[in-house]
């Protein structure tokens, strides 16, 4: 036997540096063949590391310090003792002894033996013995540490045959200890009698496993099974579901999982309701190189429909189902089309069974074609809109919100900006096309709470539009400081209609002008700003007086056609100074007009901001289309801008540099100066949370059947406990009504390792005789594992309040 001198850096015989190198990367590549593997699996499925083994580099020098290099030539047995330290390719060992056997093939690394691998795992354990093919193998007190704070500990782990791993009493969290107190257990961490990672079935199976929070054990699972994260997909059966619904039963949800090719899956699901019975599904899935898409089917023969309310719609069908799809797919990186398709048996089956992804009250069918590039927009795309709601409104299709909805096909969009290369400035074009086609007619009128209601929001009949948008601006700017900008456009519509659409209230045959119509809008404008600078030892301020005036034809028949997209209209300081203050492409701004307004900045040495806006509009000429009184939908009246003289608008915020903000609206009559809407909002931040209050005031508008004034107060606040537990409430309440509009509350604990929440919140409907919209949500989301969230259903939760 040769003995090399005792001291630091060794130089061995050549075949002692040879077989020792050969040991180290055995050693070195065992943390990842025997230990990695268990990280992934306590880890998300998304986890990538130890998937694929790092290769070592086999010409990579090895760096050997030890007390005493040892070499038995009779035994064939070469041992690094005392403070080993070797250095690989990357890898990094420390250990008190290291030996390697070659009668036996196997490496051994004794006391305080630590690996820390190139991706920043630290392994530590008292033991490592392994079998040079990785084969069989004994790891003793392990403990690992990974670079995103995940710890795993076990007692002892043992390979088999290459083929199976058994971890004896691990444990493993995310969470980080606790740095006052060490020893105390983790907040959450699961422990396990066994873990066993098979890598011919690629599963890996828990032996009475329990889940701890805080230290204590609130959950035990004396067998459970799932693939090994380093396979992405692998059949088998989901978590299983379960829940109560006074209308559906006592139900129990199981899906089980099937990989039918690498690109294509099936899920099987199937809901059984002790009241209704089977609720069967499926899903198909295919992933494409360039998108993917799938089909969703499911049905149920209802055995009890008399247990769902009198009145709603649920309690007239039996045997109900639905099929849909969607899919999306990249051309390139500018265009991409897609679809999102639903087909059901009826309004609302796929909202009462909460089928994932399909629940919604309002969903839209379509299909579509988009691009996209720096300053151009294309859309082209066929809808349908649906409406999921349990509620019948009277009788018959004239009165289901759903039958009053429009097929619109096609829907294209376009829309360009371009520098202009002969007079400066850009160029903008937008292009509209609709057209649509509704079987029932629209009208709020049918509504019990609507009554008197002269609206009619859609016409029974096709309707087509194609609109196009042609605008120029540029910006020029004077010696003296005033800022010009001269602006002109074209807009052209063609238009046709056929149906009929008759307002409640009027004489029949005021209705609306079919048939074939087109109209053609030239504008020229001017802007002319003024800003002021003025400065004082501790403040800035900027005065900036702006007056617009555009010059268009009148056109008499603006509102006597269909009107879909533009029914909505708020006059207020941030419409001010648009060319054309109406929402959408139905209805035009047409008539000359003038707009006036002083716009004020200011900045103060204690850091307050101020910005404001006061302003009017004024009609030039005889011609206001805000004011027409044969609109279907009444767009423009009691808004402000119904007379040549519009209201004063008004806009004001206030911040301050310790966490205060305060915004307000206001449009004040022309007249009398009386408000006729006003808005209020005001905020604190600091580091214990937020509050924040608002203040919403309409008055009447008869016009919309609103005869009374409406106002609402809502309120808020954001309470941070410490910097783990916080809590949110939010109300608002309809001082008109006297009564909680909506409602929510929310409590939350977050920190390096758990989210924690439950939610209640409550939504009341307008419509008669609705019961609130309750829902209470719990969630737990554990780094690395996964995210579970329940709701308890709305009746369930209305039952338990009433009483």
């Amino acid at each position: 036997m040769n003995a090399a001198p005792s001291h630091r850096h060794v130089r061995a015989p050549l075949k002692a540096q040879r077989t020792l190198a050969s040991a180290a990367r055995l050693l070195l590549l065992s943390s990842a063949l025997v230990v990695a593997p268990v990280l992934p699996t306590l880890k998300s499925v998304n986890s990538a590391h130890a998937q694929t083994f790092r290769q070592t580099d086999p010409n990579a020098q090895l760096l050997l310090k030890a007390d005493e290099l040892i070499y038995d030539n009779d035994n064939e047995i070469v041992t690094a003792r005392g403070n080993v330290q070797m250095d690989y390719d990357g890898y990094n060992v420390v250990a008190d002894r290291v030996s390697y056997n070659q009668k036996t093939r196997r490496v051994k690394a004794f006391g305080n033996v630590e690996i820390l691998e190139p991706d920043g795992n630290r392994i530590f354990a008292d033991e490592i013995d392994l079998t040079d093919d990785f084969g069989d193998g004994f790891v003793n007190a392990l403990r690992v540490e990974t670079p995103d704070n995940t710890r795993f500990a076990a007692e002892s782990a043992e390979r088999f045959a290459g083929q199976k791993t058994v971890f004896n009493h691990g444990v493993y969290t995310a969470c980080e200890p606790c740095k006052e107190r060490p020893d105390r257990a983790p907040i959450w961490q699961i422990k396990a009698e066994k873990v066993i990672l098979d890598g011919v079935e690629k599963t890996v199976t828990y032996r009475n496993a329990r889940f701890e929070l805080f230290g204590a054990p609130i959950a035990f699972l004396p067998y459970f099974q799932h693939a090994d994260p380093s396979i992405k997909r692998k059949s088998g059966f989901l978590v299983p579901r379960a829940g109560y619904r006074s209308d559906l039963g006592a139900y129990y949800e199981q899906s089980y999982f099937w990989v039918t090719s690498p690109s294509t899956d099936l899920t099987f699901t199937g809901t059984y309701y002790n009241q209704q019975g089977f609720l069967a599904q499926a899903e198909w899935r295919h992933q494409l190189e360039n998108g993917d898409y799938n089909i969703k089917i499911a049905g149920i023969d209802q055995q009890a429909p008399e247990k769902f309310s009198p009145g709603v719609a649920d309690r007239d069908e039996t045997t109900r189902g639905l099929i849909a799809t969607n899919g999306r797919f990249t051309i390139n990186p500018r265009w991409a089309f897609g679809w999102n398709l639903l087909a059901q048996s009826d309004s609302n089956f796929a909202r009462t069974y909460d089928i994932e992804g399909l629940s919604d009250q309002k969903i839209t069918n379509q299909i579509y074609l988009t691009g996209l590039d720096k300053r151009s927009y294309f859309n082209l795309a066929a809808k349908q809109y649906l409406v999921q709601n349990d509620t019948i409104v009277g009788t018959g299709d004239a009165f289901s919100f759903e039958s009053q909805q429009p097929t619109v096909l096609p829907v294209f969009d376009y829309n360009t900006v371009r520098d202009d290369e002969f007079l400066g400035g850009e160029f903008k074009l937008d292009v509209n096309v609709t057209a649509m086609d509704r079987n029932v007619l629209d009208t709020t009128a049918q509504s019990a709470t609507l009554v008197g209601d002269p609206r009619v929001n859609g016409i029974n009949g096709e309707t087509l539009r194609i609109s196009a948008d042609l605008s120029w601006q540029k910006e020029i700017e004077t010696t003296f400081g005033l800022v010009v900008t001269p602006m002109a456009s074209l807009r052209g519509d063609f238009m046709e209609a056929t149906g009929q659409a008759t307002k409640p209230g009027v004489a029949t045959g005021a209705t609306f002008d079919r048939g074939d119509a087109s109209r053609f809008l030239p504008t020229i404008g001017v802007e002319a700003r003024y800003p002021l600078l003025v400065t004082a030892e501790t403040s800035t301020h900027v005065f900036e007086p702006i007056a617009q005036v555009f010059l268009r034809p009148e056109l008499g028949y603006t509102g006597t056609r269909p009107n879909e997209d533009a029914q909505s209209l708020v006059f207020d300081s941030s419409t001010l100074f648009q060319r054309d203050k109406f929402s959408g492409y139905d209805r035009i701004e047409d008539g000359s007009r003038a707009n006036i307004g002083l716009r004020y900045s200011g900045i103060f040495g204690n850091g307050l901001t101020v910005d404001g806006l006061v302003g009017q509009s004024y009609v030039l000429g005889s011609h206001n289309p805000f004011a027409r009184e044969d609109d279907l939908t009444n767009t423009g009246e009691e808004s402000g801008l119904e007379s040549d003289t519009s209201d004063y608008v008004v806009g004001l915020s206030i911040g301050g540099r310790s966490g205060w903000t305060v915004g307000t609206q206001g449009r004040f009559d022309h007249g009398d100066f009386d408000l006729n809407r006003g808005e209020i909002e005001a905020s604190y931040r600091d580091s214990w949370g937020r509050v924040f209050g608002s203040y919403t005031y309409i008055a009447a508008q008869p016009d919309y059947a609103f005869p009374e004034n409406r106002s609402q107060i809502g309120a808020g606040a954001t309470l941070k406990f410490n910097d783990n537990w916080s809590a949110t409430a939010k109300v608002t309440y309809d001082l008109q009504d006297h009564a909680v509009v909506s409602d929510s509350l929310l409590l939350s604990y977050i920190d390096e390792c758990l989210t924690f929440s439950v939610a209640f919140s409550e939504l009341r409907s307008t419509l008669p005789n609705s019961e609130p919209e309750r829902t209470l949500t719990f969630k737990i989301a554990l780094r690395t594992l996964g995210e579970f969230q329940q709701s308890v259903s709305e009746d369930v939760l209305n039952d338990f309040i009433d009483e």
